[in-house]
Parts: structure tokens; C-alpha cells; sequence
């Protein structure tokens, strides 16, 4: 008894190829993250302004060229930016967008929280 392989058929490079190509051709993900945050009794007897979000984002072109921020740090500036001083509670989104094969790729860092205001007596005097 002799064993054989089955003849590979000419289609099958070419649907080997769609499945690759499908995986690579757009990337929409979004995944929860975590910081260290004050909490509620860490900003006791500090005036609320209320919910604030911020977003930073980076993006990159053919994999060469990357600009933006998309850090935390930066997005909690955007959050709080000239209508608070501090932002507790703090939960964080991450986001990422690729398209064919990363030649176009965004990465996104989003962060909700509540806003305060510090006493006059704690904010630094220029």
C-alpha cells in the first residue's frame, strides 16, 4: 500500500492568501485600563467641578513616522485643562486603529474621572 498526498488545488494559495489578508486589512480594538487614582477621601473638603474626559492619541504612517502622545499624563491634562486642578477616580480606555498591515496605525488613550478644584493655600505661587 503506497500513501499519497492529496494535489494541492490551484485555489488554495488563494484563499490562504484572503484569511491572511482579511486579519491585516483593518484593526479596530479597544481595551480597558487601570491607573492609581485619589480616591474620594484623598480629595476631601475639595470643591467638585465635576465629570471631565481627556483623550490623547499617537499616530503612526508606514511605519516610519510617529507622532502624538498618547500617554496618560496626557490625557489627564486634556481632561482637567484650565477647569480643574486635579482629576480623581480616574478609569482609562486604551483604542487602537490599524489599517493594511499597520501602514496607517492610532493608538488612543481616553481617561474619565471627576474633577476638583485645591484650595487656594495648596496651589504652588509663581
Amino acid at each position: 500500500m503506497q500513501f499519497s498526498f492529496p494535489k494541492i488545488s490551484a485555489s488554495l494559495p488563494i484563499v490562504f492568501a484572503i484569511m491572511f489578508l482579511t486579519n491585516c486589512l483593518y484593526t479596530n480594538i479597544k481595551s480597558p485600563g487601570w491607573y492609581y487614582s485619589q480616591s474620594y477621601s484623598d480629595v476631601r473638603g475639595m470643591e467638585p467641578v465635576g465629570k471631565l474626559e481627556g483623550t490623547s492619541c499617537g499616530t503612526s504612517w508606514l511605519w516610519m513616522v510617529y507622532t502624538g502622545d498618547e500617554s496618560y499624563e496626557a490625557a489627564v491634562q486634556n481632561a482637567i485643562k484650565d477647569k480643574a486642578d486635579l482629576l480623581f477616580d480616574v478609569q482609562t480606555d486604551y483604542s487602537y486603529k490599524s489599517f493594511i498591515f499597520a501602514l496607517y496605525f492610532e493608538k488612543c488613550t481616553r481617561v474619565t474621572g471627576i474633577g476638583v478644584k485645591l484650595p487656594q493655600r495648596l496651589l504652588k505661587k509663581e
